[in-house]
């Protein structure tokens, strides 16, 4: 997140609020309220990391059926010991920003968002998605038995930036080239919102 290509404070807080903004727990409890609800995770065994981000089973209303579990940041190392009994194996713990686990589809489904008012470092870290998602893998890759659940990776922009380049910008399509290539990639792209159905919502 840079402002202006100098950073500071007030990065921080428009990248926190779009990060609010777009929380995909709130976002599915306002958008997708008739089909499905939110409850408290309950956690069946002993934290592995300290962490005060929220954990929510999410339930589908038509057939009371626990599809998944939503949560961020490092709740995720959390909801991976107390699902599938797993630890960590990589050297970095990494923070996803949004993660959907789907019981039903046996997806792990990752956003990373990217708030941007300007250009900076953000241009090529993005395209360390693609082996964020191979670590993320890893950790599932653990299980002995097949079917081992898949990772799946998504990049959530602000558009104001991502597209339309800025208030001064005369070039909307300044990042169609990176758009492509994460899209090769295997990347689902969402700009400023979700598309639930990726999610198996």
């Amino acid at each position: 997140m840079k402002k202006g290509g100098i950073g500071g404070a007030n990065t921080n807080i428009n990248g926190l609020k779009f990060e609010h903004r777009t929380d995909l727990a709130s976002s599915i409890a306002s958008n997708l309220s008739k089909e499905y609800k939110l409850k408290k995770h309950v956690f069946k065994k002993q934290l592995i990391v300290n962490s005060k981000s929220p954990v929510f089973d999410v339930i589908r209303l038509k057939d009371n059926f626990h599809i998944g579990v939503i949560t961020n940041q490092n709740q995720f190392y959390n909801v991976l010991y107390d699902t599938y009994g797993l630890k960590n194996i990589n050297h970095k713990r990494w923070k996803p920003d949004e993660v959907f686990f789907n019981f039903e589809a046996n997806t792990i489904f990752i956003v990373e968002k990217k708030w941007q008012s300007g250009p900076g470092s953000v241009d090529e870290k993005i395209f360390g998605f693609v082996n964020k998602r191979r670590l993320y893998q890893n950790n599932f890759n653990q299980l002995a038995k097949e079917p081992k659940p898949t990772v799946e990776f998504s990049a959530l922009f602000n558009s104001d930036w991502w597209l339309k380049g800025g208030p001064n910008s005369e070039n909307g399509k300044h990042y169609q080239d990176y758009f492509d290539t994460l899209r090769i990639d295997g990347i689902k792209i969402f700009f400023d919102e979700y598309e639930y159905w990726w999610f198996g919502l």
